[in-house]
């Protein structure tokens, strides 16, 4: 196709034109509100996958069949496109021209060159594997896990072997890879969980993290810290073992790599502004390039009220991204403050969740800090079911004021720190923590919430 693809005469009608690359959880998320906010103008979204609107966090669970597909994927194509956003599928941007405010796409209706009045960047992040001897992405045994459609394919992996399957292997132990590792012990495989650094979750404390090596060791799973990867075993395109640092090696039927994620920003042109790979973006989501914003999980975020950068691939901070630009689009006076690094994550029964700066980030900072640690009840000792929560509060014994949170127990832990977050976030003075009305009930919650008894603990 030649010249420029125009969808209506946009200089006629005085419609602005809003291209969005990329349909996971900022993209869409933009796109719906901005088009509910502007029903005139259009909004034109390229995905080149089959599938928009896809949920990582939960992939976990969905392969795992606790979770239906329906709990992954928000939406099709033609859902949105009834909304009036111009979705096109299976259509990849090659190509971007900023001094001429252009795109070069390639699919199947649009195969040319498409002009915006403004262009948002929502291309999110790519499993990062390093350069592994024997490594290819053709095994037809060795997955990562970033995308929708990289969980439907281990799901009918496990699903079209499952009587010849006995070993897995997860590189990788963070969030999705301690994850993945029940996912895999729940589809009934004998489970080893390979990590390179000497600890699981550095910037949580020891005294937390042995509730999940507990629970590792508990339900059989194999982790070998310390421990990387060198070396891929294969034969005729499928992979057979791992081999280690070491020298030892470990045999599988299906592997998972999840060692972490980088932005899909190879394509972009030089220009735009970047940092350690991530695309760099102000408290309007703008770029360094005029009329071009950037938000999900190709950015850096700016720590809560700093300069201080911080990488958060997480759905909902994906989903924030989306609505604060489409209220900044839409003529609103909002600024993004940034993120506190709130998380929650789980093994089994064990459910971890932290908030904030670790009291070694605390310190590192500059900040007087000190930790109170406690034991956290959900209800009333007394009852039979009752488990304590191991919980630590980080406060700036100058200010008097949080600083972080994290807490690790059975149940309910992020209920707990979501609390954490908000008198981070409001900078409230542990001395008011007293004033706050905490809901009690013998079967629901303790007397002593983390907060009061950080105020007891403080407050002299």
């Amino acid at each position: 196709m030649k010249g420029v693809y125009d969808f209506i005469n946009y200089h006629t009608k005085n419609i602005m034109k809003i291209v969005v690359i990329g349909g996971g959880a900022a993209g869409m998320m933009f796109s719906t509100q901005y088009k509910k906010a502007n029903p005139e103008d259009e909004v034109i979204l390229f995905e080149k996958s089959s599938y928009v609107a896809w949920a990582g966090c939960p992939t976990p669970y969905f392969i795992a069949d606790e979770l239906k597909k329906s709990d992954v994927l928000h939406g099709t194509p033609e859902d949105f496109i009834k909304r009036g956003i111009n979705v096109k599928i299976h259509h990849e941007v090659t190509k971007i021209d900023f001094e001429n405010k252009t795109l070069t796409v390639k699919g199947n209706e649009v195969n040319g060159t498409i002009s915006y009045d403004k262009l948002v960047i929502a291309v999110g992040a790519k499993s990062f594997v390093p350069n592994i001897a024997g490594y290819s992405e053709n095994l037809e045994n060795v997955f990562t896990l970033s995308h929708a459609e990289h969980a439907f394919k281990i799901k009918d992996f496990l699903n079209e072997n499952k009587s010849r399957l006995k070993n897995a292997v997860v590189v990788g132990a963070g969030f999705i890879g301690l994850e993945m590792a029940e996912s895999f012990k729940k589809n009934g495989l004998n489970v080893t969980l390979i990590e390179k650094a000497d600890q699981i979750f550095p910037n949580v404390s020891e005294n937390l993290k042995k509730r999940i090596y507990k629970e590792i060791e508990k339900n059989n799973v194999t982790l070998k810290l310390n421990s990387g990867v060198s070396e891929i075993i294969s034969e005729n395109n499928v992979a057979k073992s791992v081999k280690l640092d070491n020298g030892e090696t470990v045999d599988f039927d299906i592997a998972l790599f999840s060692i972490g994620i980088t932005p899909n920003i190879d394509f972009l042109p030089k220009e735009l502004k970047t940092d350690s790979g991530k695309i760099t973006v102000n408290d309007k989501f703008e770029t360094n390039i005029k009329d071009v914003y950037a938000i999900g999980d190709c950015i850096f975020n700016k720590y809560y009220k700093t300069d201080r950068n911080l990488y958060a691939p997480f759905g909902d901070v994906a989903n924030k991204h989306g609505m604060f630009l489409a209220k900044h689009l839409s003529g609103k006076n909002v600024s993004w403050k940034g993120l506190i690094r709130s998380f929650a994550t789980s093994f089994y029964d064990v459910k971890l969740s932290q908030t904030g700066l670790s009291l070694k980030e605390a310190l590192q900072l500059g900040y007087n800090a000190d930790v109170v640690s406690m034991k956290a009840m959900y209800k009333n000792s007394g009852f039979e079911d009752s488990v304590p929560a191991s919980a630590e509060i980080i406060y700036d014994k100058d200010k008097k004021i949080v600083l972080g949170g994290a807490m690790a127990g059975k149940e309910a832990v992020a209920q707990f720190v979501d609390q954490m977050a908000i008198v981070i976030a409001l900078e409230t003075p542990i001395e008011k923590f007293i004033e706050i009305d905490f809901a009690y009930s013998p079967t629901n919650a303790s007397v002593w919430n983390p907060l009061l008894v950080t105020y007891r603990k403080v407050i002299k």
